[in-house]
């Protein structure tokens, strides 16, 4: 996207103070203002690719900004996607006047079995009260919004579960940011613990209620978008291997890589995305295998990808705030991002 290009330019010059933890709130602010978050509002799922490509676009520049903006592309996809439509928030999400991100970590981690949920939900007059703790959600402030699932609690044991997801506002005293977590990177990305105590999710936020009336349709989008992320990082990477081909007098001509093949590897990742970017509302089960596949796939490349840069930088991307460490950190968090690689390898064999 072209109107981004302006806003790119200054981002990298804001990359290390990021990394080191300032959230490029302004940032995000104008790369709404310039579009880059309406591709759902203008073109629902077809968009999907879009939004894709964007996030890739700033992740080239800066991982962290890059998952910010996939926080922000995911909120609006979870309001595109909704049963009960809220035009307002979804416009002034999809054009960055209000920010957000996505609490589904923890729920899509215990739908795996790999942990307890952490939301429980009472019914009441108009909605649900929703109590407990997520420990991370990223791209938030007082004022931001994220999607959440919670579990209904029931007074009959033998019932099967029953969750529903809606979108939670961080105002008020029933919501309460805690940023007591520190990473070795992404940094700025304004993750916290978020806690719930009696919070009111009123009708019109609920995203579906039975959840499993939407997420077949959410998931897939949930997921292909992270792929921007690794797209961005793995370019990078190649942009800066490229760059360092020719330096020490070509010694790096001796490293056991070919930059080709990684660049032919990127290239089949992009295709697979944009053929999957096509149907992410199809439920079957070997489609969204496929998406996980992808996102596995295309984790094990930015993880290559960025040791390989890290080889071809040498001691100079050993320094401190080097561009080329912050590309190795934000490689593996590509893999340990949910889906992990290791939680795809699970569903995977399921």
């Amino acid at each position: 996207m072209d109107s981004l290009t302006p806003i790119l330019e200054r981002l990298h010059k804001d990359v290390v103070a990021i990394h080191k933890g300032f959230y490029p709130r302004s940032i995000l602010v104008e790369l709404g203002k310039a579009g880059a978050y309406q591709s759902f509002l203008t073109q629902g799922e077809k968009g999907l690719m879009e939004a894709i490509e964007v996030i890739a676009q700033v992740s080239c520049v800066c991982g962290n900004t890059g998952f910010c903006v996939w926080a922000q592309e995911a909120l609006a996809w979870y309001l595109y996607n909704s049963a009960n439509p809220d035009s307002e928030l979804f416009a002034k999400v999809s054009q960055g006047a209000i920010l957000g991100g996505t609490g589904l970590s923890n729920p899509v981690k215990s739908f795996a079995g790999l942990e307890s949920i952490k939301l429980k939900a009472s019914k009441v007059s108009g909605g649900y009260l929703i109590n407990g703790t997520l420990p991370w959600v990223s791209n938030i402030e007082q004022g931001h919004y994220f999607g959440a699932i919670a579990k209904v609690e029931s007074d009959e044991p033998t019932e099967s579960p029953h969750y529903v997801m809606g979108i939670v506002e961080c105002n008020g005293t029933s919501v309460a940011l805690k940023e007591e977590i520190k990473f070795c990177g992404l940094e700025g990305s304004a993750t916290k613990s978020v806690i719930l105590k009696d919070y009111f999710l009123s009708a019109k936020r609920i995203i579906s209620d039975p959840l499993e009336a939407k997420l077949p349709q959410i998931m897939p989008g949930f997921v292909l978008l992270q792929i921007g992320i690794a797209l961005g990082l793995i370019q990078s990477g190649i942009d800066k291997i490229t760059k360092e081909s020719h330096s020490k007098n070509g010694v790096n001509a001796y490293l056991p890589m070919n930059l080709e093949n990684l660049i032919s590897q990127k290239d089949s990742l992009l295709k697979r995305t944009q053929t999957l970017a096509q149907t992410p509302f199809d439920t079957r089960k070997e489609y969204f295998h496929d998406v996980l596949q992808l996102k596995s796939d295309c984790a094990s490349l930015t993880l290559l990808v960025a040791q390989n840069c890290m080889l071809a930088t040498g001691t100079k991307g050993y320094l401190q705030n080097s561009l080329a460490s912050k590309l190795l950190i934000e490689s593996y968090f590509v893999a340990i991002v949910t889906p992990s690689i290791k939680h795809i390898a699970k569903v995977l064999e399921s």
